[in-house]
């Protein structure tokens, strides 16, 4: 088994195996907490990941489910930038530039896939690719946005140098990333290792593992704040919470990989966790704002 020489983040050696599933190998750094993927797996070119979704159904869950959460998320963005250029990395299907623009923003998109891209320009502008391989003008934004997009990256510190450049001084970005230490991922892995690698379906989908961009990090609030730091930018808040609600696990079922005799018991399960990661505080998404200074 190839052991990835340095943890990506802190860059020491000595990084320890986390779970192996779908060829992906996973590795945690027992001195910063990082989980990496290593090999990376990594699509060649911009990969398709809303092939085959019933997109209607697929937008019914971000009205009842993610436009919530953006509304909140522009909130807390406009406590820190009243408005400007907002860029969008990820910008999927376009409800968040909708939600941004409703918020006094100027709001501009990227977006690899070409299914999402289709339907975010009919009403917004948005460009095709990754943020790699496109050239926008240095300082030209006061917020950027990457919702559910770091965790894909291959190179993390190198996507907030370039974000980070785009910028304006004082300029702020807000993430969203899944929380590894969350009270779900903590389980998924736990039934992964008590069935010695049979009740693997939980994980694999929290990594994405089925998909073309799968989870090549993970990360917690302490990692998530060093990435931060080591970019040159300053934590201004960082919260959690969940990434489902019953009303969202409703829809989700219905592009997820799971059988319709299984779809009620599984939500019942997941609305028991995520109650209780609520109470503990072990919720498994996170919220980050910061600024560049």
């Amino acid at each position: 088994m190839s052991r990835p020489p340095l943890c990506s983040l802190c860059r020491r050696p000595g990084l320890r195996p986390y779970f192996e599933l779908r060829n992906a190998r996973y590795w945690r750094c027992p001195n910063c907490g990082l989980i990496q993927m290593h090999p990376l797996l990594v699509p060649e070119g911009a990969a398709e990941d809303y092939a085959g979704y019933d997109l209607e159904r697929y937008g019914e869950f971000l009205r009842a489910f993610r436009v919530p959460q953006y509304l909140r998320d522009a909130a807390l963005i406009r406590k820190y930038s009243p408005g400007g250029n907002l860029l969008d990395v990820g910008c999927g299907t376009g409800e968040f530039l909708d939600v941004a623009e409703r918020n006094g923003f100027s709001a501009f998109g990227l977006e690899p896939s070409k299914n999402a891209y289709e339907i975010a320009r009919r009403t917004h502008p948005v460009v095709r690719g990754e943020l790699r391989d496109i050239s926008f003008r240095d300082g030209g934004f006061d917020a950027v946005t990457a919702w559910s997009v770091l965790e894909h990256v291959p190179d993390p510190l190198d996507f907030l140098g370039r974000i980070r450049a785009l910028l304006k001084r004082g300029g702020v970005l807000a993430v969203r990333v899944p929380d590894a230490r969350g009270l779900l991922p903590f389980l998924a892995l736990f039934l992964y290792r008590i069935s010695f690698g049979l009740f693997a379906s939980p994980l694999a989908i929290l990594y994405q593992l089925d998909w073309n961009y799968k989870h090549l990090y993970g990360h917690d609030r302490k990692t998530l704040r060093r990435l931060m730091e080591s970019s040159g930018l300053e934590v201004l808040t960082c919260l959690r919470e969940n990434s489902f609600n019953r009303r969202s696990m409703d829809l989700r079922m219905c592009y997820l990989p799971v059988k319709p005799v299984s779809r009620k018991p599984i939500i019942a399960a997941l609305g028991v966790v995520g109650f209780l990661a609520k109470l503990i505080g072990r919720e498994d998404e996170i919220v980050l704002i910061a600024r560049k200074i």
